[in-house]
Parts: structure tokens; sequence; C-alpha cells
């Protein structure tokens, strides 16, 4: 398992993307936290967890996963991995630890670099290890998010312009979604605000912020009864990252490559 690991990291230095996303993750977190350089260590990771995670890391995790999910079609290599043999159970779980471990690692390095910003701004860094279980914890729960996409793009079978469309379009309704009161504030059930994976990721961070004004603490106290538990949020993205899964292993099992 582990020298699988490794081989499917050592696909990535062929990808630029995945270059890109190296330097995503050192260089958005500098510039978010110079915008927010006025403000709190909280606010400042905050907005690692959000801008960092839901508009770059969910996209570059469904566009990683295209790579991986049909690299071995594009160098005529999986009939030979099966000759090993390597089950495709195995080589769909594996594609999809190398996913988590970018994803938490991704957020891990926004953590340090927002936090070393902060220390050179001699911005008071409080409550550093609660504010790192926060973000790491996103990183996980965005891997779990980015799963629904990534079924549908193995469904489809390799088709580039419609996974960018794919990954456009799943990004955008996700993190548009979190905006809407009538998603948002409703009580956990069989719903959008439930079901969807993003809704459920801020209904879960929103409760570990700290409102300012007037406008945002009238907004908290309204919304405070529909924030949703850590158990809840992570069973239920635990739930359906398992469907997932399974889907995906159903799928590339079924192919005949």
């Amino acid at each position: 398992m582990v020298n699988l690991v490794y081989a499917e990291f050592l696909k990535f230095k062929r990808k630029r993307i995945f270059t890109l996303g190296i330097l995503a993750a050192f260089i958005f977190p500098f510039f978010n936290a110079a915008i927010l350089a006025e403000s709190d260590f909280a606010d400042i990771q905050s907005g690692v967890r959000e801008d960092n995670a839901f508009l770059i890391l969910m996209p570059l995790l469904i566009i990683l996963a295209v790579n991986l999910f049909f690299a071995e079609l594009e160098n005529n290599t999986l009939k030979n991995l099966l000759c090993i043999p390597v089950s495709k159970i195995k080589l769909v779980l594996v594609k999809l630890l190398v996913l988590l471990i970018f994803s938490i690692a991704f957020q891990i390095t926004g953590f340090f670099i927002s936090t070393i910003y902060a220390v050179s701004q001699d911005i008071p860094v409080v409550q550093p290890l609660f504010q790192f279980y926060l973000t790491a914890s996103t990183g996980m729960l965005m891997w779990a998010a980015s799963l629904p996409c990534i079924v549908l793009v193995v469904w489809f079978n390799k088709s580039s312009i419609l996974s960018v469309i794919l990954v456009f379009f799943y990004t955008l309704l996700n993190y548009t979604m979190h905006f809407s009161d009538h998603i948002m504030m409703q009580p956990i059930g069989f719903h959008t605000g439930t079901l969807m994976p993003v809704p459920m990721i801020f209904r879960w961070l929103y409760q570990f912020y700290t409102p300012s004004g007037d406008v945002q603490t009238a907004f908290y106290q309204r919304f405070s009864q529909y924030f949703a538990s850590t158990s809840e949020c992570f069973s239920i993205l635990l739930l359906e990252a398992i469907i997932c899964i399974v889907c995906m292993i159903r799928i590339y099992s079924s192919r005949e490559y």
C-alpha cells in the first residue's frame, strides 16, 4: 500500500497542475493574510478555511483526481498493474488516500504560512492548536466534499472539457448555496442544507467565529440554532464519502480498460 501511494505521488512530478497546487498552497494564504492584516489571528485563519479551501482546494482536488484516475489509461499501464496483480479496488482507495493527504497538507500549509505572517506583523497568535485543528479538519472535510463530483468525473470516463465544466459548476453551486438563508437556516434533516457538503461544512464552521459589529452579531444570533455539531457534520460527510467511494469502486471495476 505504501509503495502504491508513493507511486501515485510520483505521477504528479510530470503534472503542471500539481506544481501550481503547491504554489497556491503557499501564495494564496500569504495574500489572504495580508488582506486581513487588520484582523485578529482567528479571522486570518478563517480566511484559510474559506477562501483557500472552498475556492481553490476543492476544484484543485477534482482536477487532480482526473489526472490520477486516468493516468494509467493515458500511458497504457493499467493492464500491467492488474497483472502484478493490483486490484482495481485497491487502486481506487490508494488514489483517494493520496487526495486526502494532499487536501490536509494543503490546508496545514496555509495554516503555517498565515501564522508566520501573523507573527511577522505582531498579531497575537491566540489558540493556535484550536485553529490548527479547525484548519486541518477542513482539509479532511473538503476531501469528502469533492467526492460527489469525482464520482461524476469517473462515471463520464475522461472527458476533459466535461470535467472542467463539472468542476466549475459543482464548486460554484456549493459555494453559492451557503449564502442562502433558505438553505442554511433549516434544522438538520433530509434537505439541501444538510446533504450538500459545503453548506454543511459552513454550518459547522460558523459556530467558531466571533462576530464583530451589530449586523454580524444579529446574524449569528439568528443562525445559532442551525449550527451543526462536530459529530453531525463529520458523520454526515463521512456517510456521503463512503457512498461515493462505493460508487467509484463499482464504476471503476465494471469498466473494461
